[in-house]
């Protein structure tokens, strides 16, 4: 790969500076083809998706919100063409704070969708205190890159988890809440093991059947012994079967769940004041 020029940004603040230069850190080392999809390979990728400091975030209401992977995410197009890694980082972070901003400020959506979610905890905490990030940084052919079909997934997989650990690390956030659901867990538990001499979630984790909840809807944990975590069911998807109980009304509901959670959340952060 040519050598990379860095150029200077537009970004001002201190966390966001230190969030870009982190990123540009990273993806600087892996093949610039990710981010042009000028061939086939990588033809069907979404453009880049990283995390942007939020509007506000205030000490001690600061929450990060942890998804899956976008769908059909773009960074360029005809109009806006690849240019230089440093100007596509750069602008793949202005789009996601800039959609982020406006799309949590919006009437919620029908039914159970994961920016209703970022919602509930914005009209509770302020949307400016919540930060959205994902598990994968692509998309391959609109939905979560997989071993079986996605080229390169092992180097997307590790590209992921380097970006969402530097998001951590600079955001510092107060919560942290793994949405991503069931089906990519195995990848979460790989970027944060939770046993082993590299364990960054190790027992005990805390589940809430007492309060009739499943371990699927809501178990909590802590995150380099310092970050409150919880860990949820995807926000758009509802138990169909109980896990623990044949009997579904003996457990609350993925909506009720929520409404605990943030309970919660309003509980921890009033104890770290």
């Amino acid at each position: 790969m040519d050598q990379i020029v860095e150029k200077p940004t537009s970004i001002n603040t201190s966390i966001e500076s230190k969030l870009y230069q982190s990123y540009l850190d990273i993806v600087k080392t892996y093949s610039e083809e990710l981010f042009t999809k000028k061939s086939e390979n990588y033809s069907k990728l979404s453009g880049l998706f990283v995390t942007a400091s939020p509007t506000q975030w205030e000490l001690g209401k600061r929450i990060l919100v942890v998804g899956r992977e976008t769908r059909g995410w773009n960074v360029i197009n005809e109009k806006k063409p690849y240019t230089d890694l440093p100007s596509y980082l750069a602008e793949a972070m202005d789009k996601q704070k800039k959609f982020l901003a406006k799309y949590i400020e919006e009437k919620k959506d029908k039914g159970f969708t994961f920016y209703n979610f970022l919602r509930d905890l914005g009209n509770q905490f302020g949307t400016g205190n919540i930060a959205w990030a994902n598990l994968f940084c692509f998309d391959w052919n609109g939905s979560t890159p997989n071993q079986k079909s996605t080229p390169h997934y092992e180097a997307i997989k590790e590209l992921s988890g380097l970006l969402l650990k530097a998001a951590i690390q600079n955001l510092d956030p107060d919560i942290i809440i793994f949405a991503n659901g069931s089906s990519s867990a195995k990848v979460r538990r790989e970027f944060f093991p939770i046993d082993g001499e590299l364990a960054a979630t190790p027992a005990p984790w805390v589940n809430y059947l007492d309060q009739k909840i499943e371990k699927i809807e809501l178990e909590s944990f802590v995150l380099y012994g310092k970050i409150k975590c919880y860990r949820i069911n995807h926000p758009a998807n509802r138990v169909k079967k109980s896990a623990e109980s044949n009997d579904m009304e003996a457990f609350l509901s993925s909506q009720q769940a929520r409404k605990y959670l943030i309970e919660l959340i309003k509980k921890d952060l009033q104890d770290g004041e």
